[in-house]
């Protein structure tokens, strides 16, 4: 098979950090205090392609978002159920835990996903880009639908496509349903694709 088309569906078998995933994962960073900020959460499934140590690679799991004020906590999801790993994002810094590994501290997480799966996801952009809306303090390029939905949107050096909607739990307003985000670096290119399965609320 491809490797460019291989996505890997059992990634306890697929290399070292997937077989590490088998043990459990607790986060280490706590939220900072957010008295009275209203909590949100929304599940859904992801597929990445990227490439490392210069050969194509893909990966698949389910994905567990959780938001209250300031504070993200996202959980990555094997498809046999273990936890890969878990990001805590917070005012006062972002840590990524690992099974079996010590607690991983920076400023911004996302690079230090890059570095330890291989591929990133853009946790401080996905705060908005999950709600279809542009991420404050950054420039940003849109285009929309007939409907008027945001249908791409390209924003620190990522691309942004909505695929696919659905209603919102209140029925007031359709939220997205599939969103494709793609990005060109310097170590190749990326795309992660996310179904969300529980929308989130606003």
């Amino acid at each position: 098979m491809d490797r460019s088309r291989r996505t890997l569906t059992l990634l306890c078998l697929s290399a070292p950090l997937w077989l590490a995933a088998c043990a459990s994962v607790t986060p280490s960073r706590q939220f900072d205090a957010a008295a009275g900020a209203r909590a949100s959460e929304l599940t859904g499934r992801f597929a990445a392609n990227y490439v490392r140590y210069g050969r194509d690679e893909g990966v698949q799991g389910s994905f567990h978002w959780r938001e209250q004020g300031d504070n993200v906590r996202l959980d990555l999801i094997s498809p046999l159920g273990q936890t890969l790993a878990v990001v805590t994002a917070t005012p006062s810094g972002a840590t990524l835990d690992l099974p079996n590994e010590p607690p991983r501290n920076a400023p911004q997480v996302d690079a230090l996903l890059e570095q330890s799966l291989g591929f990133a996801l853009p946790v401080a952009g996905m705060r908005d880009w999950l709600r279809a809306r542009p991420a404050p303090g950054a420039p940003a390029s849109a285009t929309r639908d007939a409907q008027g939905r945001l249908e791409t949107l390209s924003q620190n050096g990522w691309t942004v496509r909505y695929a696919a909607w659905q209603p919102a739990p209140d029925g007031a307003e359709t939220l997205p349903r599939r969103i494709d985000l793609a990005r060109d670096g310097a170590g190749g290119p990326m795309s992660v694709k996310l179904v969300i399965d529980a929308p989130v609320s606003r």
